[in-house]
This record gives structure tokens, C-alpha cells and sequence, in this order.
């Protein structure tokens, strides 16, 4: 029976999977039409040729059909939605283009360098780095899913961690009615799922869930209780590029705002802090004229992207036309000078780190009747992914002493809190997928140079402990810049360690006003 059911299955052999392809071939066909490229010349039908298509090399078409297959390809780049703004939250300034991340390591480091620099984080750990709370929480919403006798080990940590976190989100009294909970990184949104299983009944709350990538298998139809869930939307942007104000929903939001994320890894942090920080004030209908916002400079710009959006699609047909009987390469070349039309109408509306905190761009009354950010929940995660562009605590590691290059060794050793010196022993299950596989490479670099220089100076504690103070130093960067921003934030072990390594989130509300007579 297996063996007749594989006949029917496709032919291409995925390495990566280990298994043949499950899709269905057509009748008379060994491939599928994803990977009938690789089909011999016989059973193309007449020496038809396969082609990748233009837009998305990941799926193929007959070369004689490319022009019709371009006009209702699923690629084809659309207008730009107003919220995307190109490199709006990278944290480079106006003027300045991105660059590669340096690649730094403490590997390069003479014995006498390592063990001076360590002796220096020892130092600016302790001067900065507070005691760290416990605080694992659960909610009584969570109670039915974490008994459930058919959870695996994998499956109870999750739960245990998504528990906790919606208890802290209980205890900051943002489970009501009217809070917009803000995903990021939401993946299949199984956290949002949960917290609103844990809202009120009658809660009449928004979600909107952000990722760049199409996940499968979302919880997005469970979101909603029958026909009277709460409000959802999904965004697929890359965070850097979201100017959260700008968000149609956000604009209409009058009640405060809630983001979460679980596990969000390296630059994402970064990128989100100053996403909900310095966007999201510019969906304010009055600023002041003695000053120029964000979002002034986009609504004089609002009515010329119309203008482009609407040529774009009227002229998207008889231009990809006229591309295709030339070559392929003009193909992306034109949709691609389309799209950056697009993003230099936007690009005047970027902010600049240097600028003034965007708080201080509003009035007071102007505040106090837009919604704004009640608490900040993110459990952390993969801190050699950072970079230093985009890293919002660049002040905080300049009241240290510490540089830009001290950065990149930082980051390099916060692996070793959770690179599994120890084979077996600190295997990181607690963690989501993405973070798993970026731990086994960094596992892999380490494995090498454990036998190195590391190695004859500190134990395997030692060094995990050693790779814990650095993570708490990136980390002490981002509350420093929360805490200019007016939010009384702290860290705190969300889950026990044998949970989770990566057992540590950011708490953060918004400081209340001081009463004034």
C-alpha cells in the first residue's frame, strides 16, 4: 500500500527532508508541477521548456507562458501599504546608507585580551545589572491546556512559558476590555491565541500579529470566538520597515496598547522597541507647527504616493508585457524600480536617532487623546544575532565605556550561556525553532573552541556564567532606553531555566504622570 501510495506521489527526492515530495503529479507524470523542471524532455509535452518565474524563483512555469503566468503570478509586488516605510526602525541615521554587520568574534583575542575583557564585563555587570526577580506566574485560563495528559515534554514547556507570560500580562491588569494586543514576531500566533482564551468573555479587545514570513499552520482562525471574537489583522512586514502609527486600526485604537512577543530573537528586540517608541505618535492628527514629525511629512506625501500606487497598477499590465519580450532580467529590474519609486515618497518620513525623543514632538493634550503603549512584555532571546546598528542602547554602553567594537565581543560570548558546553546537558527545548538552530550553529563554533583558549582559563560554569553577564549587559542597553522614554521596566526569570535557557523578558509600563494642584 506504501508503495503504490509513493507511485502516485511526486518523484523529486527533498535532501533536506529526507523523504520524496507529497505533492500529486499529473496523470501520465512522475513530477509535479513545482518541480517538473527537472523532468526529462519527454515528459514535458512537446520540449516545452520549465522556467523559474521571474518574481519568485521558487516556483516555475512553461517558458511559452511566462507572459500570461506574470499577470496573475501571487509575487507580483502590489502598492506598497502607507505603514511600510523602508528601514523606518533600523536606527541609522537620515543620510546614512545600511551596511553588512562587522563579524567580530573573541576568537581573535590573545589569552591576555580575553581574560582583560571578561574582568571588564565582571565589573560593568555588576555595576549596572540589578538583581534579577523570579517571577513565574500562570493564569487560571491556562490550567485546562498545561493538565492536559497529552502534552509532550516539548508541548508543556511552551505552555508553561506562554502561561507565565499571560500572568504577567494579568498582573500589569492588561487582560480587559479595549487593550490592543501587538504581536511581534507572531509566527503562527499561538500567544495571541492564548491570551485572548484568557480574556474576559464579553472583552471587546484588537490584536494585530506581525511577521515577515507566510507561516503555516496559523492559529488566526481560533482567534475569534465564533462571530464575536475580538478585532484581528495580520501584517507580513519585516519590522524594521513598520511605521506603526500609520497602521489604519492604529489610528482608530483610542484605548492603550499592549506588545508581546515570545522568544523574539537578536536586532528584533531592537527594532521593536523603537518601532512601538518612535512610530507609533505618528498617527496623531494635530503636531506642533513649530516642529516637523514623521507624520506630517508622510501626509504631504500621502496624496503622490496615491498618484504612483494608481500609474503603477494601470501601467503594471502593458509594462511586464513589453518586459517579457525582451528578457527576463528587465522583468525584476522594472517592478523593482517601481517599488523603489515607492519607498523614496516614505523615505522622507524616516526618523533620525539623533533627533529628540519622539514623546517630546507631541503636546501634552495631543498625548492625551491618542492611545499609547501601557506595557511592553517580550521574552528575549538570541543575543549574538544583534547588531550594533540597531541596537537602541548605544547610550548605555557609552556611560560604561564600552565601544562599538566592545559590542561585537560581547555579543560573540553571550553564546556560551547557551551554546551546551556540557554535551546533553543544555539543550535548549524551551526555545522556538528559529532560536534552536541559531544555538546549535553558535554550539558548533563553540564545540571548536572550547578546547582552546576559554577552555584553560574558565570551567564550563564559569564561561556560562560569563555568557549570562553579557546578555544581561545587552539587555541593561534596552531597559536604559525604555527608561528614557518614561517607562519603569526591569527583567525578570519568566520560567525556570529548565524550562527555557532563554528565561529572562522585559517588563515595562509606562510611568504614571506625577499629580499636579
Amino acid at each position: 500500500m506504501a508503495d503504490q501510495e509513493q507511485k502516485e506521489r511526486c518523484a523529486f527526492f527533498l535532501k533536506r527532508k529526507q523523504r520524496f515530495c507529497k505533492l500529486v503529479p499529473g496523470p501520465g507524470k512522475k513530477f509535479c508541477g513545482e518541480h517538473a523542471n527537472f523532468a526529462p524532455e519527454d515528459e514535458t509535452g512537446g520540449g516545452r521548456k520549465r522556467v523559474n518565474c521571474p518574481l519568485d524563483p521558487n516556483h516555475t512555469c512553461y517558458e511559452d507562458q511566462l507572459k500570461k503566468h506574470l499577470k496573475k503570478c501571487n509575487s507580483r509586488q502590489g502598492p506598497s501599504p502607507l505603514y511600510l516605510q523602508k528601514g523606518v526602525n533600523s536606527g541609522l541615521t537620515c543620510g546614512q546608507n545600511k551596511e553588512e554587520d562587522v563579524k567580530i568574534s573573541h576568537h581573535s583575542m590573545s589569552t591576555e585580551e580575553l581574560m582583560s575583557f571578561v574582568e571588564r564585563v565582571h565589573k560593568a555587570y555588576k555595576a549596572s545589572v540589578s538583581n534579577i526577580p523570579e517571577a513565574v506566574l500562570s493564569h487560571q485560563g491556562m490550567k485546562a491546556m498545561l493538565e492536559d495528559p497529552d502534552n509532550g515534554a516539548s508541548a508543556l514547556k511552551h505552555l508553561k512559558q506562554q502561561a507565565s507570560l499571560i500572568g504577567h500580562l494579568d498582573h500589569l491588569d492588561l487582560l480587559k476590555s479595549d487593550v490592543c494586543f501587538i504581536e511581534f514576531g507572531a509566527g503562527r500566533g499561538r500567544l495571541s491565541h492564548y491570551v485572548q482564551m484568557c480574556l474576559p468573555e464579553q472583552a471587546t479587545s484588537h490584536f494585530i500579529l506581525i511577521d515577515r514570513a507566510n507561516t503555516k499552520h496559523k492559529f488566526d482562525k481560533n482567534i475569534r470566538r465564533g462571530e464575536k471574537g475580538p478585532d484581528f489583522e495580520r501584517l507580513k512586514v519585516d519590522i524594521e520597515d513598520l511605521n506603526l502609527g500609520l497602521v489604519p486600526s492604529m489610528a482608530e485604537q483610542k484605548g492603550p496598547v499592549a506588545a508581546i512577543s515570545k522568544h523574539l530573537c537578536g536586532a528584533a528586540t531592537d527594532l521593536t522597541l523603537r518601532c512601538l517608541i518612535e512610530t507609533l505618535h505618528c498617527k496623531s492628527p494635530r503636531s506642533s507647527p513649530k516642529e516637523v514629525s514623521p507624520s506630517s511629512s508622510v501626509k504631504k506625501t500621502a496624496s503622490r504616493e496615491l498618484q504612483v500606487s494608481d500609474s503603477t497598477s494601470q501601467d503594471s499590465s502593458a509594462k511586464e508585457g513589453q518586459l517579457v519580450d525582451s528578457t527576463t532580467s528587465s522583468i525584476v529590474t522594472g517592478i523593482q524600480e517601481q517599488r523603489e519609486d515607492l519607498e523614496d515618497v516614505l523615505s522622507t518620513s524616516r526618523t533620525d536617532d539623533n533627533s529628540s525623543p519622539p514623546a517630546k514632538r507631541l503636546k501634552d493634550e495631543d498625548a492625551k487623546n491618542t492611545s499609547h503603549v501601557e506595557g511592553i512584555l517580550i521574552a528575549l532571546c538570541c543575543h549574538h544575532r544583534c547588531t550594533w546598528t540597531s541596537y537602541v542602547g548605544k547610550g548605555f554602553f557609552s556611560n560604561i565605556g564600552f565601544t562599538e567594537g566592545d559590542f561585537h565581543i560581547l555579543r560573540s560570548m553571550s553564546s556560551w550561556a547557551t551554546c551546551g558546553f556540557a554535551r546533553g546537558q543544555t539543550k535548549n527545548e524551551g526555545g522556538n525553532e528559529e532560536e534552536e538552530k541559531e544555538n546549535s550553529e553558535e554550539e558548533g563554533e563553540e564545540e571548536k573552541y572550547e578546547q582552546s583558549k576559554a577552555a584553560a582559563i574558565w570551567t564550563v560554569e564559569e564561561r556560562e556564567e560569563i555568557g549570562r553577564q553579557c546578555k544581561r549587559l545587552l539587555d541593561q542597553g534596552r531597559l536604559w532606553y525604555l527608561q528614557q522614554r518614561d517607562f519603569h521596566s526591569q527583567l525578570v526569570h519568566y520560567v525556570e531555566s529548565d524550562v527555557s535557557l532563554e528565561n529572562i523578558a522585559i517588563v515595562a509600563t509606562r510611568r504614571k504622570p506625577a499629580n499636579t494642584t
